[in-house]
């Protein structure tokens, strides 16, 4: 995953897979030989609270002596539709371009158990064929590494909680008007309480 790497990416939002991250790489980073960056995009979509998560990952990047790279975009920038796709697209941007400028070598995502089930099962709902159904994978071609991809929810909350690591709560998280935020919150919890708890 991280063969060749010398100064990997920390995509950090704040909130807590990322942070759980954050800490598992720095605690690894000696072992791995790499040099962390703290990568943030500030979508702007929540106002002081979009600002307070930058400075919330500002702060720990200060307090852990990593330097941070931060991308703020003006709230009017977004669409009035599809903000989800357009968010995940201002990010992979924004990776692609400190990656082309040599800024870092690969970007690490906190992409966990949860993430590769919610997306395998938003493809199957949205038609998707064998390739999409394979779900996310851990090293893409575009240099984005996920670490975490076999960690469980429960297994990032417990590590947090154990090494005392504070993380920030994304109000939007619980807004159903997000498709995906349905998939998270409704449908999830009732097929993993009627069909399989896996």
């Amino acid at each position: 995953m991280l063969d060749g790497v010398r100064r990997l990416g920390v995509a950090v939002s704040g909130g807590a897979d990322s942070m759980a991250l954050l800490r598992v790489l720095m605690a690894l980073r000696e072992e791995l030989a790499v040099n962390l960056a703290v990568v943030h995009v500030n979508h702007g979509l929540r106002g002081e609270a979009s600002d307070a998560d930058e400075a919330f990952v500002r702060q720990e990047a200060d307090r852990l002596g990593i330097e941070a790279y931060t991308h703020r975009i003006p709230p009017d920038c977004a669409p009035a539709a599809g903000i989800e796709l357009w968010a995940r697209e201002q990010r992979s941007g924004y990776f692609a371009r400190l990656m082309a400028q040599g800024i870092v070598d690969r970007i690490a995502t906190g992409h966990t158990q949860r993430d590769q089930a919610e997306t395998v099962l938003f493809r199957l709902l949205r038609g998707a064929g064998p390739l999409g159904l394979s779900g996310i994978a851990p090293i893409s071609a575009r240099g984005i590494v996920r670490p975490l991809l076999s960690a469980s929810r429960e297994e990032v909350l417990c590590f947090l909680e154990a090494e005392g690591v504070r993380w920030r709560e994304d109000a939007s998280n619980a807004d159903s008007r997000f498709a995906r935020n349905r998939l998270r919150n409704q449908w999830m919890p009732a097929l993993r309480a009627e069909w399989n708890p896996q």
